[in-house]
């Protein structure tokens, strides 16, 4: 992670006060360096500079500058999760863990193309004790009830009573 940190920041001044005074202004380069310090955290990154979250917060929003830099220290701890997700979903030496992270992304990034555990229209991935994986239409039905599929299409119930 140390290695996704900007190598331009600047150091964070030693303050001998234990709450930065309010007439001591923010300044901009500091606030970023707390910013990716804390990876997008403004109330870590105000601890940082002994202020409070609310006046850093205030001055980031001000600052297009330090919203965006706010945003892409975030956004790298997205990245990192995604490489995350993409270790356990490729882990052959750890099914449980691989099973587990392909019901995270089917039931939250798949929901566009009708995965997920709703009540919607769609398909319900159901983990049982065990590790067990269960797949199962929305209304709760198996795959191959009818009259949900016939020869794999899907068809809707009042077309199917209206044949």
């Amino acid at each position: 992670m140390e290695d996704s940190i900007p190598n331009d920041l600047v150091a964070l001044p030693t303050m001998p006060y234990s709450e930065r005074p309010s007439d001591l202004p923010l300044d901009p380069e500091e606030c970023r360096t707390a910013l990716w310090m804390s990876s997008g955290n403004v109330t870590e990154a105000a601890k940082l500079l002994k202020t409070t979250s609310i006046r850093l917060r205030s001055f980031v929003k001000k600052s297009a500058y330090l919203t965006a830099e706010m945003q892409e220290a975030a956004d790298r701890l997205v990245d990192i999760a995604e490489s995350n997700v993409l270790d356990a979903l490729t882990d052959e030496q750890d099914p449980s863990r691989r099973d587990t992270m392909s019901r995270f992304v089917l039931t939250n990034i798949g929901k566009a193309k009708g995965w997920g555990t709703g009540n919607s229209a769609g398909v319900n991935i159901k983990a049982n004790a065990g590790g067990t994986i269960i797949v199962q239409w929305a209304d709760g039905s198996q795959f191959g009830d009818s009259p949900k599929d016939i020869e794999g299409e899907v068809v809707n119930e009042s077309e199917s009573d209206a044949a």
